[in-house]
This record gives C-alpha cells, sequence and structure tokens, in this order.
C-alpha cells in the first residue's frame, strides 16, 4: 500500500508542488489521465510531480524506469486521495482551530534559513501565503477526517508482546553474536588525559541527545564516528562476536538490554558508544524492542489498507475515472478488479 496515512507526510517543497503545480506542468502533457468529480487531473501534473519526488529522494542521481514508475503510482494515489477527502470534507464542514494552521506554517518556515528564503520559495512556485495556509488547512482537515473514520493503531500491549514471542520464538537464532551502531573516536599512544577526557565528555554528551529525542544515533555516528563508513552506514554493525570488541566490550554488554545506548567504552579500537540492537540469546527481553517494532509496523499497514478501503468507499459517492492505463495503479483508488 502506498498511500500515506495523512496524504500529505511532505517536505515543504513537495507539499507546495502538490498543490500548486501548474507552474511547472511539462508542456504537451495538459490533458486529464483521471477525473475526481468534477476535478481533473493531468499527465503533466503526475509526471512533473513524480519527477520532482524522485529528485529529491535520489539526490540528483538516475532514476530507473520500474522505481520512477513506483513514484508515479504514489502521486497519482496521493493526488486522488486529496480530491476525495477535499470532496468530503466540503460534506462534513470540517474545520480545524486557525492556530493549528499557524502552528503548521511556522514548523514548515523553520525550515528555512530566514522570513526571506522562505517568501521566495513561495514565489518561486507562484504561491501566495493564503494559497499556502489554505493548502495547511486542508492538510489538518485531512488528519482530522481520516482519524475520525480511521483511528490510529493503539501501542504494542505487554500481553501482544508476549503472545508474538510465543508463536515464533523457535525461529530465532540462538549465538553469541549481537548488532548494533557505535560511535568511535579514535585515540593514540601517549594521548594527554586532557584530550581523552573531552572525547569522554563529547561521547556522553551525543548518548544525552539521543536519549532526549534530540537527534539519532545513526546522524551522530555519520558526523561524529571517526569509523570512515559511518557515513554511510550510519555506525550500523552487523552481527558480530563480542569478544572481538576486547573485554571492556565484552563487560559493558553484559549490562546492557536492547535499545540501550552504553556509556563510555575503552576498546581496542578506541573510545566507543554503543547502542544495542540485536542480542541473539533467545531471551524474549532481548527480542521486546525488535518485537514491538514488528508489531507497529504491522498494525500500520493495517490502518493502511483500512484507509484504502475508506478511499474506496468514496470513490463510489465520488465518482473517480482513469483514462490511461499508464497512470492506473495496479491497485488504483476506486478501480473494482
Amino acid at each position: 500500500m502506498r498511500l500515506s496515512s495523512t496524504i500529505l507526510s511532505l517536505s515543504l517543497s513537495i507539499l507546495i508542488a502538490f498543490s500548486f503545480s501548474s507552474a511547472q506542468l511539462m508542456s504537451g502533457k495538459n490533458l486529464d489521465v483521471i477525473r475526481v468529480g468534477t476535478s481533473g487531473i493531468s499527465q503533466g501534473k503526475i509526471d512533473s510531480l513524480a519527477h520532482l519526488l524522485g529528485q529529491q529522494q535520489s539526490g540528483g542521481r538516475p532514476i530507473p524506469p520500474e522505481a520512477m514508475k513506483q513514484l508515479r503510482w504514489a502521486v497519482v494515489d496521493n493526488l486522488v486521495g486529496q480530491e476525495l477527502l477535499k470532496l468530503e470534507i466540503k460534506k462534513q464542514k470540517i474545520k480545524v482551530p486557525n492556530t493549528r494552521v499557524d502552528s503548521l506554517v511556522a514548523i514548515f518556515k523553520s525550515q528555512f534559513p530566514s522570513e526571506d528564503a522562505f517568501q521566495k520559495e513561495l514565489k518561486k512556485t507562484n504561491v501566495t501565503m493564503k494559497q499556502f495556509k489554505e493548502k495547511i488547512e486542508q492538510q489538518l482537515q485531512s488528519e482530522v477526517i481520516l482519524e475520525k473514520m480511521v483511528p490510529y493503531p493503539n501501542d504494542p500491549t505487554e500481553k501482544e508482546m508476549e503472545a508474538y514471542w510465543e508463536l515464533n520464538k523457535k525461529k530465532v537464532q540462538i549465538n553469541d553474536s549481537v548488532s548494533g551502531a557505535q560511535i568511535i573516536l579514535k585515540t593514540t599512544k601517549g594521548e594527554s588525559k586532557t584530550s581523552l577526557d573531552d572525547k569522554k565528555e563529547l561521547l556522553k554528551g551525543l548518548a544525552a541527545q539521543v536519549r532526549m529525542g534530540k537527534a539519532t544515533f545513526a546522524m551522530l555516528a555519520a558526523q561524529y564516528s571517526d569509523d570512515p563508513k559511518a557515513k554511510t552506514t550510519g555506525g550500523v554493525l552487523e552481527r558480530f562476536l563480542p569478544s572481538t570488541k576486547g573485554k571492556a566490550f565484552v563487560d559493558a554488554l553484559s549490562k546492557m538490554k536492547v535499545g540501550d545506548i552504553s556509556g563510555v567504552i575503552n576498546t581496542n579500537e578506541g573510545l566507543m558508544l554503543f547502542m544495542l540492537t540485536e542480542k541473539n540469546d533467545g531471551k524474549y527481553e532481548s527480542y521486546k524492542h525488535q518485537i514491538d517494532y514488528i508489531l507497529r509496523v504491522n498494525a500500520e499497514q493495517e490502518r493502511q489498507m483500512a484507509v484504502k478501503k475508506y478511499l474506496d468507499s468514496l470513490a463510489k459517492v465520488y465518482k473517480v475515472q482513469y483514462f490511461n492505463k499508464d497512470y492506473t495503479p495496479p491497485e488504483a483508488i476506486g478501480e473494482v478488479k
């Protein structure tokens, strides 16, 4: 299921483009390939947005044809979903407080270094501030109606996680290996105590940032770790034997649970901060973090299916027509197989 749970979980530039992409339409492709109610969606609009999404995700690298097709399907789903929700919002007279709109506008503005830079982005896409606020309001209205019709799942309970473990515990591998992520600050023979203390304090500060939710471990590893691979891997280590990192690492690991971040460890590679993500000892406690993640993903997938079902029901009320098979996703909203 490709449809985002809120229809528009997008960056500012993509959000603007989804709403006001007429300035970016590709010439010669302005014929409607989809119609929702009385509103048409052109081939040019879909192609422009798919290209914009692709450039954002690939960093300018060439996008394979199959990947571009999947992006096109995602764009189609989002645009059709938007139009259906827009019609239903009008019918149900869904309102959101102006304070919520202003708050979200402020968040988007914060992505830019200054007010002037933000206004230039609006001007570049031929969008007024009034139009932008209207789009933000529509996004919030969409979230209200989706939450009303398809509520978000509750967090997994201990009972649910234990039940999942009982069903799957025979499938886990039991050995001495672990997985996780590291931030390494290399040390040299004879390095001063002051320098070592500074490095320890830096690592402690990085750990605090992760624990407080101010940064991700992967982001900090890419920025600070002396391991050159960390810039692309985020410091992630595939399964390995703890003994390869030395006795101090083994001792520190014995006190950690999956999901924990260690204190500063003096290893044979240098000073290390380690986040444990997998411990293959066959004990339930070591797999709780992973089970929690799996159950959350499963619940979100079920909700995505429910969102699709709800949008299909709206498509029966507000007629959706697809005129071009190249712009009709395999499980297009409103399409009856």
